[in-house]
């Protein structure tokens, strides 16, 4: 049998399991928001580019 090797972060998240499902566990962080995370990485979101690519382009072609 092939031996198996677990690090010890691993070993904590499967053994920190939460009594109930819908207990958060200890080791876990809260996830941010997709909106959070862009803004993290000063990102903008698809919306936003849409708007500076209709933008830029009004400025560029006035007539369309």
């Amino acid at each position: 049998m092939e031996e198996i090797y677990i690090t010890e972060q691993a070993l904590e998240y499967f053994t920190n399991l939460p009594g109930m499902v819908c207990e958060e566990s200890p080791s876990l962080k809260p996830q941010m928001s997709f909106e959070e995370a862009v803004k993290a990485c000063n990102g903008i979101t698809l919306e936003e580019f849409s708007d500076r690519i209709d933008e830029a382009i009004r400025r560029l072609i006035p007539n369309s």
